[in-house]
This record gives C-alpha cells, sequence and structure tokens, in this order.
C-alpha cells in the first residue's frame, strides 16, 4: 500500500441533467481511481446522488462514511470541488492535499441545479483546508472562469493551465485518461 496518502477520494461533477451522465468508461475519475490503485494507493472514485440535482446535505451523509484526515487526498472536479471545498470550511478538516479540476462556484444560470453546492462563503483566505492546493484549469465555460478567480484569491493555489481540456469532459478531451492529474498525484 503507498503511504504518501492514507486515502485519496476523487469527486465527479454534476452534469446539467440526468440524460447526460457519462458511464464509467468516460470518466476520467474512474480511470485514475483504476491506475492509482494499480500504483498502492487506497484510492476511490464514488458515485454521488442524483448528480444532476445536487444536495448538499445528501452528498454530505455519502461523503461523512469515508474517514477524513490530514494525510488524504481530495480531487474535485467541477461542482464536486465546490463541495470539497465547502465541506472543508464547514467541518473545520484539513487535508494534505486537494486539487480541484475546473472548479464551479458561479451558477451557470439562475435556475441552476448545481446551485445547492454552490450556497457557501468563501473567505478572504481559506487555504487553511489544506496544506498544499493545486487547481487544473482549461479553455472553460465563462461561469467556470468566474469561479476560478474567486477560488483564486481565497485558496491561492498553484494553478496547472492546460491547452484543450475545455471542462475536462470525455466528448472535450476526446479520453478518459488524465495522466497530467495522475502525475500530479504520484510525483
Amino acid at each position: 500500500m503507498n503511504k504518501k496518502y492514507d486515502k485519496v477520494i476523487i469527486l465527479h461533477g454534476c452534469p446539467p441533467n440526468e440524460k447526460m451522465v457519462p458511464p464509467k468508461e468516460q470518466k476520467w475519475m474512474n480511470w485514475l481511481e483504476k491506475k492509482l490503485i494499480e500504483k498502492g494507493f487506497n484510492a476511490v472514485a464514488p458515485d454521488f446522488p442524483v448528480s444532476w440535482n445536487p444536495k448538499y446535505i445528501e452528498w454530505k451523509k455519502v461523503f461523512n462514511k469515508y474517514q477524513i484526515t490530514n494525510n488524504s487526498l481530495l480531487v474535485g472536479h467541477s461542482c464536486g470541488g465546490a463541495f470539497l471545498v465547502r465541506y472543508l470550511l464547514e467541518t473545520n478538516k484539513k487535508v494534505r492535499k486537494l486539487i480541484l479540476v475546473a472548479p464551479a462556484k458561479v451558477p451557470e444560470t439562475p435556475d441552476d441545479t448545481r446551485r445547492d453546492l454552490y450556497d457557501f462563503d468563501l473567505p478572504k483566505d481559506a487555504t487553511h483546508i489544506a496544506d498544499e492546493i493545486v487547481v487544473f484549469s482549461s479553455n472553460d465555460f465563462p461561469h467556470h472562469l468566474k469561479s476560478l478567480e474567486m477560488y483564486k484569491l481565497s485558496l491561492k493555489p498553484k494553478i496547472i493551465k492546460l491547452k484543450n481540456k475545455f471542462h475536462f469532459l470525455y466528448f472535450q478531451m476526446k479520453t478518459n485518461e488524465f495522466p497530467e492529474l495522475l502525475e500530479e498525484i504520484i510525483s
């Protein structure tokens, strides 16, 4: 068992509706989980309830089943990243490393079904939630680029900007593999 982190939890994002939920083989989260397990990490990429209409309280119930310690690594894509930041702020937990991929915070529309995960204040300085914070970004949707600016101010992360990954979705990347993220975790 790899002891770099006691646990790696990888959270998916939230599609705009039920019809757009990708199959597991199209998610880089599941590819990453498999690769990390092969390398001896204790990694999991769970599916959270009703991802197209997420409720923070319901996600928190599922997430609380995982023992988060100060030696954990958390990875969150899009609204999964928003959930992780909110969770860490509300529970006053601190992890060893937090990686956000195209993190969300700003709703796409006034009736965005993912608003519930975004309903928290980002303090001026939230660097206390992790020893190390990394954000992967690319040429993303405008509301996600606004979210990125908010996270940059509060989390003061290391930014890894990749070309032509857009929102890091299968149909945009043309692959379920994300070697840059794998390298960031194992290096």
